[in-house]
């Protein structure tokens, strides 16, 4: 294993790293991953990987995500096609190259590699730190002509880190986590006209050494950009992606997923990955 590749941190870890400065850079991006990893919902993985895989045709082959953070779903999508994800946060890359997954490093939005992609595909987590229109550009200069782009777009922070409180606990360390979301006020119609709105999820941790009593509290703050159908349906066309249809979920509120396809031309380049 190289040393890029290193195992990635544990829970005890990452309590430890906030125990012994609480006023570094404590987040779920950076120190904080194994946390997400234990906050990540009950079959989030394979419900997203039926999102996905219910709106591509059978002869899909290869497959890039934009924002494949953690690779919970980029290795399950690595069990059906050539998988390829795309993320800039290297404690989230550290995981998905332990789980086996096929993962480079960039930006989402400005992804390392060459127009060959039968589809692209990017969900909330990723679509609320970036901007829709950017990812919905990213995966039109991604994918082959006639490919297949899949965005589920979050309509409600929630759908990114549902507020409440949890508790987590190793043999040594307790953390609670709460969540909250601070809403910007941003009407309804501004968010369908500019396609994105903000709020700001604020997400405190209380960790405690339960062998010294030792304990501390950090504070992780992000923006989620939130959008509705018409400002997804608008992301998909201002990239100039051709038979959109955007649509919510029943049975994952929230959220609304949009598929298009991008218009077959010719002079694309056929290597896969820059450099």
């Amino acid at each position: 294993m190289t040393a890029g590749a290193r195992r990635p941190p544990t829970f005890a870890d990452a309590c430890e790293a906030v125990l012994a400065d609480p006023s570094a850079d404590h987040s779920e991006d950076t120190t904080l991953a194994p946390v997400r990893i234990r906050s990540v919902p009950d079959g989030w993985t394979e419900r997203r990987e039926r999102l996905v895989a219910s709106r591509l045709p059978a002869d899909v082959d290869r497959i890039l995500e934009l924002g494949s953070g953690l690779g919970g779903l980029l290795r399950r999508l690595g069990e059906r096609y050539e998988a390829i994800g795309v993320d800039d946060r290297r404690a989230h890359l550290r995981f998905s190259q332990a789980r086996g997954a096929t993962a480079v490093q960039g930006a989402p939005t400005r992804p390392p590699v060459r127009a060959v992609f039968d589809a692209v595909c990017t969900v909330e987590e990723a679509v609320g730190r970036a901007s829709a229109v950017d990812l919905c550009v990213a995966a039109v200069r991604s994918l082959r002509p006639g490919g297949i782009a899949v965005v589920a777009a979050p309509t409600d922070p929630a759908a990114v880190a549902e507020p409440g409180v949890a508790t987590y606990s190793g043999s040594r360390y307790r953390l609670e986590r709460a969540v909250d979301v601070v809403s910007e006020g941003s009407p309804a119609s501004d968010r369908t006209r500019s396609g994105a709105a903000g709020d700001e999820l604020v997400v405190d941790y209380r960790i405690t050494d339960r062998q010294t009593g030792d304990s501390a509290v950090v504070t992780d703050r992000r923006t989620v950009r939130t959008t509705t159908a018409d400002g997804l349906t608008g992301a998909f066309r201002t990239a100039g992606f051709e038979d959109v249809l955007v649509s919510g979920e029943s049975d994952l509120p929230g959220l609304v997923v949009g598929r298009g396809v991008r218009p077959v031309e010719t002079g694309v380049p056929t290597a896969e990955l820059d450099g």
